[in-house]
């Protein structure tokens, strides 16, 4: 009652802030068309802005009938108007709303087209703040206010339409962004991560959101409709020769650290960045300052363990000559975590139930190395080819011990274990790509030739040693021991050949033909050895852990679509035969297994674009999956004594059915998207599970029959500004049911899972100087099981959070987040909720405030826990994992530039 009482007043608070500047502002109204064809302009940008100083007051986009509506403008205040649309003149006009008319319609405007679209550009420097371009949303940065020494990631934030949540994740309309670019070029293999954390975004000019489309995508102009998304982030010009960075170091009780930085130099074409980070406080490798909006609980399943990490690299790119462009990447990363948990699980069999307990201590150090290389060289202006590289190179190492017993209902004991399990591993990625392009002098004819060779090794060598002992009524009955070492090699070839070859069939349908060719090889090897009592040394095979096996996979796959393509309407449809052929061997035993397919591989979508900025798409497609090495490699793997897994040489590929439909829409300050997705699986390579007479677990994968999923989601998006306020809501809706055939204990069970989760979001904006943002999500997933023997499940989780930053006087920014958790169904002795409060107070200095000091505190009620419900099929498991507590942190931050003194501004 206290969380909602508080959420009811914050909202009233802000409503009633709203409501107060209403009648100090006005609206202005009007139509946009063509001066010769008097159509109406869709889309077309409409920004008022203060005639004294440029600032911008508001903005939107017309519809598809060209009308717009723009509020919130003030009243007796001298503003521009400025209307531009791409290929026309900027139209501009000054106004001034009084209380006597604070309402003003506008006679239609017509807007002239330009036979010099550089002119319409450089007419006036009041660019509109987001424009939509032919495949390309367009922001302008500089419309959109942050605090200073803002990051990308701040700026993201401020945008219409863009989510970030906490680790990170950007989308854009409801579609995730799965790569950045800096000038058209990766930046650190387009790890958005890194991007958003370490660059300035009053180095930015303008951000450019794209499909995320692969290179033979882009040529031939295709779309299976569900692409993610790219940004690319353009450089202001008077940046573009210099260099500009930031550094930073940290210090804290309970000897809690962070230190790092990033530099980069630019000149032109060339591009040069170096990154390093170091820390023990959880935070990754991807840099920028510590954030206390990332210090969440953990009821989620996320944040388990200690973790302490160093990483490093570099990034280039530069041109050479008029065309060969190169970019490259080198990063370095190493971590250790630290994490101690327990296990409750309630496993539910068709014939009985019993409980399995352990507390486990895990120490893990990973080391990574990792490289890349990407030319691009223009032949003409027809013929392009591309090569990729990449190596990869890590280094891991792990200990766990573990204490479990499993025990009746009742409280009998059924089996104890105590386990030592150590693994150090090592192993290497070597990637090339070659992609060439070739169009020919007729409109929509070309081809395109891809070649890919992936190499892949790794080799670890493990130790295992434990005491199982086995109980029948709760007597001592048998005690099984394990001293085992184990050397495992694991070798994996991918050979992959694409051709394809387009052909124009009218002037708006497009025929491709394509070819594919897969070749997969993979080499296991695993020898494992008992200790010999008498030397003392792991010289005695183990036959029942020992195998060598082999896997070959082959494919053909031609396929031949038609894509439509006319102004708004774009449709596709395809199919091909995937002809392939399996071959197992075990070399240990001699036995081979022979398995040959031959797959119908549909595809199709068909897409409406009912505006610029909304569209209705449905696609389906059909694709298979082979087994991976470890399903199809019959050796046991016993590293958890109590949970044997086994492989299964006899699976079958899968074979994946998916049919998507997405509408979406943006108009101005609101956004709207639905989608329902239903997917079935022909083949499933499920995990068959049962137990042996004295509690042992054994799982295996199987093929199985008559699985299949839906789900839908609603997201919805609208803000409303009033000169110094924004106010912006999210609301979202998710919902799935999946139904899943499974063995426990070797009998069949048909389960029925559904889930829905409701969340609202508020973020309240005053000038920069307050921002509060309330938010709320409640969960509900329910289980049921065709076995009367095997009882359902039910749980909910709610979370509530409320994040805030003030800015008064300048040079003071106080920073707060508290989140609330809550799990109803979690097991005693495992924290049902959890209350998160972390808080910041930042002091800028200097003239040009480019330096902060940072007194940050994490976990002020020391509640923190990581604590998680999982269901499944033939079990229901809490788990609590060891995570980060309460400390403080004092911080300076350094930002440095230096850019050429004739350009700078």
């Amino acid at each position: 009652m206290r969380w909602s009482a508080g959420i009811i007043v914050c909202l009233l608070f802000l409503s009633t802030c709203v409501q107060a500047q209403r009648n100090r502002y006005g609206s202005i109204k009007g139509t946009v068309t063509d001066s010769l064809s008097r159509h109406s302009l869709e889309s077309t940008s409409i920004a008022v802005y203060l005639t004294s100083d440029s600032s911008l007051v508001n903005y939107a986009l017309s519809n598809h009938k060209g009308e717009f509506t723009i509020t919130d403008i003030p009243l007796n205040i001298n503003c521009t108007l400025v209307i531009t649309n791409r290929g026309y003149e900027v139209f501009t006009k000054f106004i001034k709303l009084t209380p006597d008319k604070k309402d003003l319609l506008l006679d239609t405007i017509l807007l002239v087209k330009s036979f010099n679209e550089l002119k319409a550009v450089t007419v006036t420097a009041l660019r509109p703040p987001v424009s939509v371009k032919p495949d390309t949303l367009e922001f302008n940065v500089t419309a959109f206010k942050t605090l200073p020494n803002a990051m990308v990631e701040d700026l993201l934030k401020q945008l219409p339409g863009v989510e970030v949540d906490k680790d990170g994740n950007i989308t854009i309309n409801g579609k995730k962004v799965s790569k950045i670019m800096v000038d058209g070029r990766e930046f650190f293999g387009g790890d958005p991560k890194i991007a958003i954390k370490n660059l300035p975004k009053d180095i930015i000019d303008k951000l450019q959101v794209v499909d995320n489309k692969s290179r033979e995508a882009r040529f031939n102009k295709t779309t299976n409709g569900n692409e993610d998304l790219a940004i690319n982030l353009t450089l202001r010009k008077d940046v573009q020769k210099g260099w500009f960075g930031r550094v930073s170091a940290g210090y804290g009780t309970n000897e809690r650290y962070e230190g790092g930085g990033m530099i980069n130099f630019f000149n032109g074409s060339k591009q040069f960045s170096l990154i390093g980070n170091a820390n023990n406080t959880n935070r990754g490798n991807s840099g920028g300052d510590f954030d206390i909006n990332n210090s969440r609980s953990t009821l989620d399943g996320g944040g388990g363990g200690l973790t302490r990490s160093a990483s490093g690299g570099l990034n280039f790119s530069e041109n050479v000559g008029s065309q060969l462009k190169l970019t490259g990447s080198y990063f370095y990363n190493k971590s250790h975590t630290d994490n101690l948990s327990k296990v409750h699980r309630e496993n539910r069999l068709p014939d009985t139930t019993f409980l399995y307990d352990a507390d486990n201590d895990n120490v893990n150090e990973y080391l990574n190395h990792r490289f890349s290389l990407n030319a691009s060289y223009t032949i003409d202006t027809l013929t392009e080819v591309n090569v990729n590289s990449y190596v990869n190179t890590n280094k891991s190492d792990m200990v766990s011990t573990k204490q479990a017993a499993s025990t009746q209902m009742s409280g009998q004991l059924i089996n104890t274990s105590e386990n030592t399990y150590s693994t150090t591993g090592n192993g290497s990625n070597i990637s090339t790509e070659i992609f060439f392009s070739h169009r020919f002098r007729k409109q929509g004819r070309g081809v395109t030739f891809g070649f890919n060779y992936n190499y892949n090794n790794q080799r670890s060598v493990s130790d295992n040693i434990g005491q199982n002992d086995f109980y029948k009524n709760a007597v001592p009955d048998s005690t099984d021991l394990v001293n085992q070492r184990s050397d495992a090699r694991n070798t994996g070839k991918v050979l992959t050949f694409t051709a394809t070859y387009s052909e124009p069939v009218t002037k708006y349908i497009n025929a491709i033909f394509r070819y594919n060719y897969n070749q997969n090889n993979n080499i296991s090897d695993k020898l494992t050895n008992r200790l010999n009592p008498v030397t003392g040394k792991y010289d005695v095979e183990d036959t029942a852990f020992t195998n060598a096996f082999r896997n070959t996979n082959e494919a053909h796959t031609p396929d031949v679509s038609l894509n439509f393509n006319k102004d708004q309407y774009r449709a596709s449809i395809g199919s091909g035969i995937q002809i392939l052929k399996q071959d197992n061997l075990s070399v240990t035993t001699g036995t081979l297994l022979h398995q040959s397919y031959v797959n119908i591989t549909p595809s199709a979508n068909l897409g409406y674009n009912f505006s610029k900025t909304g569209n209705v798409s449905v696609y389906y497609n059909g694709r298979s999956q082979q087994p991976s090495i470890q399903q199809l490699q019959p050796v046991p793997d016993n590293s958890n004594p109590l949970y044997v897994q086994l492989g299964n040489p006899d699976l079958k590929p899968s074979f994946f059915h998916n049919l998507n439909l997405q509408v979406r829409e943006s108009k101005g300050n609101s956004y709207w998207f639905t989608g329902l997705t239903f997917n079935t699986t022909q083949n499933q390579i499920i995990y068959q599970t049962w137990y042996d007479d004295v509690g042992k677990q054994y799982s295996q994968p199987v093929n199985v029959n008559g699985n299949y999923g839906m789900s839908g989601n609603l997201q919805f998006s609208q803000s409303w500004k009033r000169r110094d306020i924004l106010l912006r809501m999210n609301l979202g809706s998710n919902g799935y049911y999946n139904r899943n055939n499974t063995f426990s204990n070797k009998v069949n069970i048909t389960s029925n899972a559904y889930s829905f989760s409701q969340s609202i979001g508020l973020n309240f904006t005053y000038k920069q100087q307050l921002s509060i943002m309330p938010t709320f999500n409640i969960r509900y997933n329910k289980t049921k099981y065709s076995s009367e023997s095997v009882a359902g499940a039910a749980f909910n989780t709610k979370t509530l959070s409320l994040s805030a930053f003030w800015n008064q006087p300048k040079w003071l920014i106080l920073e707060n987040n508290l989140q609330y958790s809550y799990n109803s169904q979690i097991a005693p002795g495992f924290n049902k909720s959890v209350t998160m409060w972390s808080a910041a107070v930042n002091c800028l200095l200097f003239k040009k405030q480019q330096g902060m000091l940072r007194l940050a505190v994490y976990d002020i009620l020391k509640q923190n826990a990581g604590v998680y419900r999982s269901i499944t099929q033939t079990y229901i498991e809490d788990r609590q994992t060891q995570v980060l507590q309460q400390y403080f942190l004092l911080s300076f931050t350094y930002n440095l530039r230096k850019f050429n003194p004739k350009q700078a501004r």
